[in-house]
């Protein structure tokens, strides 16, 4: 094969394993049945650099807080710990995103759902910077709460376009997206 056969073969390839775009997405991997290991974040840069930093908290009740909106998705379950729906509230760009998520949860294991365990955070549990306060970002398992599909459900979430993904403990993933 010739060096311009090569290329080809080789811009072929680099397309197929590449990642997608989408309304302006940061691109993330779309290869099939892929895995992240515990701590890997794509893509390998920081939160703030990939989806932007914090503007700043948003309160209930706030102009900002009346842009957010409910996800009552019956695909997704909902941890609520705080039991006032915090956990409902996101972006809407977060909610499309978690929803995309959730069917394709439901493809890889039918028995099960996408668990959202946070998403926006009134009370101030997370760090100074969270994009949890924003209600840009949200932690995630699958209802089952089995740790061993945590490097998948990273995967899946990168093939659902969430913007950037980070498989950060045993006990969950973050998801984050851009404004």
């Amino acid at each position: 094969m010739g060096r311009p056969g090569r290329a080809l073969l080789i811009l072929t390839a680099a397309v197929a394993l590449s990642c997608h775009r989408s309304e302006g997405d940061v691109s993330l991997s779309k290869r099939s049945g892929r895995v992240l290991r515990l701590h890997e974040r794509v893509p390998d840069r920081s939160e703030a650099q990939v989806v932007a930093a914090i503007a700043g908290r948003v309160e209930r009740g706030s102009a900002e807080y009346g842009r957010l909106v409910r996800c009552s998705d019956a695909d997704i379950v909902f941890k609520d710990e705080e039991g006032t729906g915090a956990d409902r509230m996101m972006t809407p760009k977060l909610r499309a995103r978690l929803a995309r998520l959730a069917r394709l949860v439901q493809r890889e294991w039918p028995d099960l759902r996408l668990r959202v365990t946070e998403a926006w955070d009134e009370r101030g549990e997370h760090a100074d910077k969270s994009l949890h306060y924003e209600g840009r970002a949200a932690d995630i398992t699958t209802s089952d709460a089995d740790p061993d599909k945590l490097g998948r459900l990273a995967g899946l979430a990168c093939e659902a376009g969430l913007e950037w993904v980070l498989y950060e403990d045993v006990t969950h993933v973050h998801v984050s997206v851009q404004r």
